[in-house]
């Protein structure tokens, strides 16, 4: 939007100068009168998101809607990414993306360096969901996340396990949660995915797996106020978790459910007051680990819990 700034001059000769120049642009304008409101609705076409020419051909710019929750809508029903330019994203409510009319063929979404700021909200910041077994979720790029609640800020899969989420792909996703009652990311039956994540929550949990299974797993965790990593419950196995880097917790991994087994630890690093609290599982490796300040665990001290060497 172009802002106009009026000066006034206060001399006669200037109001007439300025009078005549008026006269002459208008009858000017009038002379162009058809190329003028031409212009104007090409304007119209450029800022309308209804207008195909608001977008690339082959994807929707979130720059050209009022939300995201609305190009997001666009995107799935023209079947093509989501993109994301640069900048920030101010999020007023849950971005939820729901992909079921594309859950046999996959959703993308694009983030060249993108930032989505909910923290004025204070709810969950975004929601990756189907309404039943979907695949092919795919994140290409970065993706920040900020929030600010007490509750999980970055959430994949309904909490109920409706919708298994199968061999999805995340390439460089940093969530941070400033709450210190709530947790960064948490995957709720998730298959067969190859994910790099960085979760850090100032409360509970940084990267909570609910239901994982045959996934490679990358980046670095902290829960401030309690696990990096926390294996609650359902059936989580067969992952591995390759260069981890887990610090600024009290608890670097702590294993729960009794039905986290076989899953694969590989050259993690842990900088925690309790690096490994296993509770529950079997048959959970640790191979090759690093520690920090605190003293590493004995070695097959914990339940469920292989270290080597």
């Amino acid at each position: 939007m172009v802002n106009f700034l009026q000066k006034g001059g206060g001399h006669e000769d200037d109001t007439l100068a300025k009078r005549s120049r008026l006269t002459s642009t208008m009858a000017a304008v009038a002379g162009r009168a058809p190329t003028v409101i031409l212009a104007i609705i090409l304007l119209g076409v450029v800022a309308s998101p209804a207008r195909a020419d608001c977008n690339p051909a082959d994807r929707i710019d979130a720059r050209c809607y009022p939300d995201l929750q609305s190009a997001t809508a666009a995107a799935l029903a023209a079947d093509v990414p989501l993109w994301l330019p640069a900048g920030t994203y101010t999020l007023p409510s849950t971005l939820f993306i729901d992909y079921t009319p594309l859950a046999n063929t996959g959703f993308t979404v694009i983030s060249d360096g993108a930032i989505l700021d909910a923290r004025a909200s204070h709810q969950p910041a975004v929601e990756v969901q189907c309404q039943r077994d979907c695949f092919y979720f795919h994140l290409s790029g970065t993706l920040t996340v900020w929030a600010d609640v007490a509750d999980v800020a970055f959430q994949v899969g309904q909490v109920d396990y409706r919708d298994p989420q199968n061999s999805i792909k995340i390439d460089h996703l940093i969530v941070n949660n400033a709450s210190p009652n709530g947790e960064a990311v948490r995957l709720n039956y998730v298959l067969n995915a190859d994910i790099s994540v960085y979760a850090v929550s100032a409360g509970w949990v940084g990267l909570w797996l609910r239901q994982t299974q045959f996934s490679t797993i990358r980046g670095a965790m902290t829960g401030e106020a309690w696990a990096g990593i926390w294996m609650s419950d359902g059936y989580s196995f067969a992952n591995t978790f390759s260069g981890i880097d887990v610090e600024a917790s009290v608890v670097g991994l702590a294993v729960w459910s009794p039905y986290a087994k076989r899953n694969t630890f590989v050259s993690p690093y842990f900088n925690c007051q309790i690096p490994i609290q296993g509770w529950a599982g079997d048959s959970n490796m640790l191979l090759n680990a690093s520690y920090g300040a605190a003293q590493p665990p004995v070695p097959g001290s914990q339940t469920g819990i292989l270290t080597l060497p």
